[in-house]
């Protein structure tokens, strides 16, 4: 190891970040280009932090690993897996599983907010033990999954000894990594990493050549390299001994091409061993050797420094030494990711090498990677998949026609689910552009309604129900939606007249999944307008759950279930049903759990059990707010919180004068009078007493249910 030099003052800085790991989570970014040292002042610090004793979770992702789903989680938690996964809850160590590939039961799905829960834990466990140093060196390499998750993780981390150290360079107009936004300001430090100065370039160039530069010949280098020192090396190390002083440095002028001569000086079996590498990342040497890589092959690469040794990988000393040699590779690109390829197990990392080896049009490799975007899908590497959607529209053969159709689509539901709404709307946008008229027109318009808010959809869904060709499932799935769309705009009556007539298509084409989603709708705009039916589409959506066997739906239909019960006055029955799906789900889906509890605390206050009430809303609030889902609690719920905090006793009334809101027929947005009405005299009711709540909901309900359709006369007093 070299002896740092010209950076006194960046040394201190990031020793004194690490002596302070008290307090809130905090984090030091070490910003600056490429070859200026951040990865040199990041070691110091992941040096010094094991010195003052502190636990190092550590990761330093390679450009070529970008693509790997969870890659960076993996180097994170190797070593601690042992202490975590006990701690963890039953589905969030699943989650943490399934996406290090530990769980016995391969390609099972993972849950990126299961996940993202499960790093927080980790991180908070292990921050409580001991003060912890979370080091990633080259963030903007990081993998989206793993830093989708670390950053959910980091902006719910309570106040622990967990600080956080990046080295980062600007890639692509890239300002700042998400880990880093999800920091935010206040907790975040920026260390710019500068120039050296000519005095500090002599002692690096002097200490890792062994060569002195006469002093016109050091300022040239100092001057065209900017003071950076890895390009000042390279400037050095390809000028000769005799360099005339008075001349022009005879040597490529700019780095890729240092880079690049240097490199090209090596032997040919090195080259192609180095140019695999840089295809892998940061290969294990196991892995090499299968591909036939001798101890030879690669000791001219150790010799010049180009690669080193790293806990039996190999890792280019520099990430600029890969990126310059894949991106020169040329023609030759191809036969690499080929032969990778045909090396390496992973089915998501096999598939992406065959979509980089191939330009051509090729229907073998495209259905190859359209398993491996469903694989990728369900491992929870949402922009993997994305990737491998893509690549397999490229390779789709122009005359398969619906083939292509079908993986753009794909292709675009993929990158929306990544969050990559940009090229999700343009793939649409060309759908449509293609699509003139007709059934694909149609699902381009279904689609591209996703990127607007339900009211400027409306349109949208209108023109394709028009292109839908009738009586098909295409044209249930746009009414359904349509439906929904239109209920602020033309009311819930009309939607749910909307969602009736695509029930009827439902049942006509016999399609199940299709019926459920309707009836599911149904239920919930029924009981918004005081349909008489509402009930019957309950009850008819248990008994279509029941008999597919779907567990995925009963799950659902059981809750509307306990919503018949409770009109019955059947609440004890109602709690026993859902009790008893929550011990059923607690341990496997923690999201629909909160769902349960959610259900559960409506019954326990209409049952007047507000303690037990406030207690399961808290408990689905916490969980969904970790998840980043929308969480606020009733009014209703903080009184009954207040209220059982404070011994049972009544909360008061609120005044008479109190605003609230003014209902009418005609402003409620298509709600029922009675229920609109209720939404406010419910938080009054909760402001009373327990056993008033409980005759006010009995009163309400029984009026909703006699007062049938929207359109009926019933004026809800």
């Amino acid at each position: 190891m070299f002896e740092i030099v010209g950076r006194d003052e960046e040394i201190a800085s990031v020793q004194a970040f690490v002596d302070q790991a008290e307090g809130t989570p905090s984090a030091l970014v070490l910003d600056g280009e490429a070859g200026i040292g951040k990865s040199t002042l990041w070691l110091a610090g992941v040096e010094h932090a094991r010195l003052r004793g502190l636990r190092v979770l550590s990761s330093r992702p390679a450009e070529a690993e970008r693509v790997l789903a969870h890659a960076g989680l993996g180097d994170l938690f190797e070593d601690v897996l042992d202490e975590v996964l006990p701690a963890l809850q039953a589905p969030r160590r699943r989650a943490l599983q399934a996406a290090l590939l530990l769980d016995e039961t391969p390609g099972s799905p993972v849950d990126p907010r299961a996940l993202a829960v499960a790093v927080r834990d980790a991180l908070q466990l292990l921050g409580e033990r001991e003060p912890t140093l979370l080091a990633i060196d080259d963030v903007q390499w990081l993998d989206p999954s793993s830093s989708s998750a670390l950053a959910f993780a980091l902006r719910r981390l309570p106040a622990k000894p967990v600080l956080v150290l990046l080295a980062r360079r600007p890639v692509g107009g890239e300002e700042e990594a998400e880990i880093e936004q999800a920091l935010g300001t206040e907790q975040l430090e920026r260390l710019p990493v500068g120039p050296l100065s000519v005095g500090a370039l002599h002692r690096v160039l002097r200490d890792r050549l062994e060569r002195l530069f006469a002093r016109q010949s050091l300022l040239r280098i100092h001057e065209r390299s900017g003071g950076n020192p890895f390009f000042a090396l390279e400037l050095a190390r390809a000028l000769a001994e005799d360099v005339d002083p008075l001349e022009p440095l005879p040597v490529p002028e700019t780095l890729e091409e240092l880079v690049l001569a240097r490199i090209d000086k090596l032997p040919a079996p090195t080259r192609e061993a180095l140019a695999l590498a840089s295809a892998l990342g940061t290969p294990s040497e196991s892995l090499l050797e299968r591909a036939g890589v001798s101890e030879d092959a690669l000791r001219p690469a150790f010799a010049a420094g180009v690669v080193e040794r790293d806990s039996g990988t190999i890792r280019f000393t520099h990430p600029l030494l890969s990126t310059v040699l894949y991106r020169y590779l040329g023609e030759e690109r191809h036969r690499v990711h080929e032969r990778v390829a045909e090396l390496v197990d992973d089915p998501l990392l096999r598939a992406r090498h065959l979509a980089l080896s191939r330009d051509a049009p090729d229907a073998d490799a495209a259905g190859a990677l359209d398993e491996a975007a469903t694989l990728a899908t369900n491992r929870g590497a949402a922009a993997l998949a994305a990737e491998l959607a893509e690549h397999a529209l490229r390779l789709s053969p122009p005359d398969s026609r619906d083939g292509r159709h079908r993986r753009a689509f794909a292709a675009a539901r993929a990158h929306l689910a990544a969050g990559e709404w940009t090229r999700a709307r343009t793939i649409a946008r060309e759908l449509l552009a293609e699509a003139v008229s007709g059934p694909l027109r149609a699902e381009a318009l279904l689609l591209f309604a996703e990127f607007e808010h339900d009211d400027l959809a409306v349109p949208v869904l209108e023109e394709a129900l028009r292109e839908a060709s009738p009586d098909s499932a295409l044209q249930a799935r746009i009414h359904i939606r349509l439906a929904w769309a239109k209920r602020f705009r033309e009311g819930f009556a009309a939607a749910l007249e909307g969602t009736r007539a695509a029930l009827g298509l439902a049942d006509r084409l016999d399609d199940d999944a299709l019926r459920f989603k309707a009836l599911l709708q149904l239920n919930a705009l029924g009981g918004m307008v005081g349909d008489v039916e509402t009930s019957a589409y309950a009850s008819r959506a248990h008994d279509l759950a029941t008999a597919v066997g779907d567990e995925l739906l009963l799950r659902e239909a059981n809750i509307l279930v306990s919503g018949l019960l409770v009109d019955s006055g059947s609440i004890d029955a109602a709690r026993d049903l859902l009790e008893s799906e929550y011990r059923e789900w607690q341990e496997r889906d923690e999201l629909f759990s909160a769902q349960l509890l959610s259900a559960l605390s409506w019954i326990e206050l209409w049952d007047g059990r507000w303690e037990v009430a406030a207690d399961h809303a808290a408990r689905s609030r916490e969980v969904n707010l970790q998840r980043s889902r929308s969480a606020s609690i009733h009014l209703c719920w903080k009184r009954c919180l207040g209220s059982s905090r404070s011994g049972g006793e009544t909360p008061r009334r609120q005044p008479s004068g109190s605003a609230r809101p003014t209902v009418r027929r005609r402003n409620s947005g298509g709600l029922h009078p009675t229920c609109a009405r209720g939404r406010p005299t419910m938080q009054r009711r909760c402001s009373s007493s327990a056993g008033s709540t409980r005759r006010w909901t009995s009163s309400t309900s029984g009026k909703r249910m006699r007062c049938g359709s929207a359109g009926s006369a019933c004026s809800g007093r």
